[in-house]
């Protein structure tokens, strides 16, 4: 049976002051009270196969190392020298047995203690092992790296919430066929409101509203409760014509075989699930005002291991809708500095944008009444 939603009618209801989406000061809270004591999706694990390999990941002015140590472990630190505060590694790749900070040569093992001091002996009132790097929480889910810069996080499960349970789309066992970075000149938050109605899809996405009816009512929650969105008769997937070469995922059932299912993980993570791919969206806010997303397509292993793999189609639909998307995002974020425009309303269609508000509300807390964005 589909997961069902129980739904209340709503009234016309208030948006966030437009100050929300680029005052600096919001954003300096948002990174105290969110980014940095909030679960933040880092990518997938499939980016870190081998013992000793590593990815750096900046989580706003936080440099975050990610390694899978020589045990198989995944550990996360803070990408900083115990010594003189040098940034450690770079990039992404494959490290020796140890990390070296590249200024003295202090030597770190994959497990964070510090193993080696070169032209330093023992010294008074130094102990090593009192100077390890700065350890991160780290946590995985579904094949998605999390981290967590707080001192004492919660658990990742408490912070997913009821998606946790979706599983039936394996997307732990999928792969990444296809990878592309977009830098978006707008606030995260409106990407991720953007995402939660479908108010816009009649006008900005008319491929897509062909294989979703509901869409072109404006809709994104269907009548009757059911969780996901229908896909219209004979369509099995995201492309112009409704249909792609590549089989079903297994396992799933037959109402996720003509669904589409899209969910978000507070605070950065979008999923799009279809009857033959899931795709990512990871949003790395880098400012007020901008927001790089890191967008993957992912299939089975299998799928992608044959000779007729071809996502083209596939990948020609998500990329577009993706673009068009963008460009009504960019024109909400300029319009919102208008000196005339303080706050806007929610209809009743936007019950979920409302619903994201409220939660990055809870978790932001309150903001300075004398804000007014200025630097």
């Amino acid at each position: 049976m589909p997961f069902e939603l129980k739904r209340k009618p709503v009234r016309m209801r208030q948006t966030l002051p437009a100050r929300d989406y680029y005052a600096p000061g919001i954003f300096d809270l948002e990174k105290e009270r969110i980014f940095y004591q909030k679960w933040f999706c880092a990518g997938r694990q499939e980016e870190l196969p081998n013992e000793r390999d590593h990815m750096i990941r900046e989580v706003l002015n936080e440099s975050i190392l990610i390694v899978r140590g020589e045990s198989g472990m995944l550990r996360a630190f803070y990408n900083v020298c115990r010594h003189r505060g040098s940034k450690l590694c770079d990039g992404a790749g494959r490290l020796g047995s140890a990390i070296v900070c590249p200024y003295h040569g202090w030597t770190y093992s994959l497990d964070g203690r510090l193993v080696g001091t070169p032209n330093v002996g023992e010294v008074e009132g130094f102990d090593r092992s009192e100077y390890g790097l700065h350890a991160v929480a780290l946590e995985t889910w579904n094949g998605f790296v999390f981290v967590n810069l707080s001192a004492n996080p919660r658990p990742l499960e408490e912070q997913l919430g009821p998606w946790r349970d979706y599983q039936r789309y394996h997307i732990e066992r999928l792969r990444s066929g296809w990878r592309v970075v977009y830098e978006v000149a707008a606030n995260w938050k409106i990407l991720h409101e953007n995402y939660n109605e479908c108010l816009h899809c009649p006008r900005v996405h008319p491929e897509l509203v062909k294989l979703i009816p509901i869409y072109r009512r404006g809709l994104i929650a269907e009548n009757d409760g059911s969780w996901g969105n229908r896909l219209a008769d004979g369509v099995t997937t995201f492309s112009k014509t409704g249909h792609s070469k590549l089989p079903f995922l297994p396992d799933l059932t037959e109402h996720e075989k003509r669904s589409y299912n899209g969910m978000t993980v507070f605070p950065n993570l979008m999923l799009d699930l279809l009857p033959d791919h899931v795709m990512t969206s990871v949003l790395w806010p880098t400012g007020p005002e901008r927001t790089r997303v890191v967008s993957e397509i992912l299939f089975e292993p299998a799928t992608l291991a044959r000779d007729d793999f071809d996502p083209a189609d596939i990948v020609e639909l998500q990329d577009l809708v993706s673009r068009q998307d963008w460009v009504v995002c960019e024109r909400a974020q300029q319009g919102l500095r208008s000196r005339a425009f303080k706050f806007g309303v929610y209809p009743p269609q936007d019950e979920f944008v409302y619903e994201f508000d409220q939660e990055y509300l809870r978790a932001r807390g309150p903001a300075p009444a004398d804000d007014t964005g200025a630097s």
